[in-house]
């Protein structure tokens, strides 16, 4: 699992999530930094490598959502306090789409660029969380995060709570 990068990635500025679907399951992952031929993704997810997986992301400077199959070539465990490099795991793309290439390719070169189109006043960001029964403390630390209680809904075995967060 050491490949090395070959092409240029481009940090992401800001939290911005994916899906990556790993073995039928699919996990929410804080996309770190991208390019052409792969992704760093901040996560803790317990991963067997030899699954296949799937990175589900919208793409910037485009809006498409995307599906790109990859492979795990690097992870870590733990947060690394001398370089500052969260856990995660590095994926390389394999053999994504020519468009998602070029796309990608643009935007570890030039960045995000400044839209054309009036952006909207508020950017929200949803969790959903299902549980047998809400834990008061769970739920304490998720508002000291900047979460807000949206919706509270009945699920098979307990609830489903719905929040949001305001970027």
């Amino acid at each position: 699992m050491n490949d090395r990068r070959r092409g240029r990635r481009r940090s992401i500025p800001f939290v911005r999530s994916a899906v990556l679907e790993a073995g039928g399951r699919n996990h929410i992952v804080a996309l770190t930094d991208l390019g052409p031929d792969g992704a760093f993704l901040s996560t803790r997810i317990p991963l067997d490598a030899s699954l296949p997986l799937r990175l589900k992301l919208v793409l910037p400077r485009d809006g498409r959502e995307v599906s790109i199959p990859c492979k795990v070539v690097w992870r870590s465990e733990v947060f690394d306090v001398a370089t500052g490099r969260p856990a995660g795991i590095a994926v390389r793309f394999l053999g994504p789409d020519a468009a998602v290439v070029r796309r990608v390719e643009e935007f570890s070169m030039e960045g995000f660029l400044p839209s054309a189109e009036p952006i909207p006043a508020e950017h929200l960001e949803y969790r959903i969380i299902e549980r047998p029964t809400p834990s008061a403390e769970e739920m304490n630390r998720l508002g000291l995060d900047g979460w807000e209680l949206a919706a509270a809904l009945p699920a098979d075995g307990g609830v489903r709570l719905i929040f949001l967060r305001r970027l």
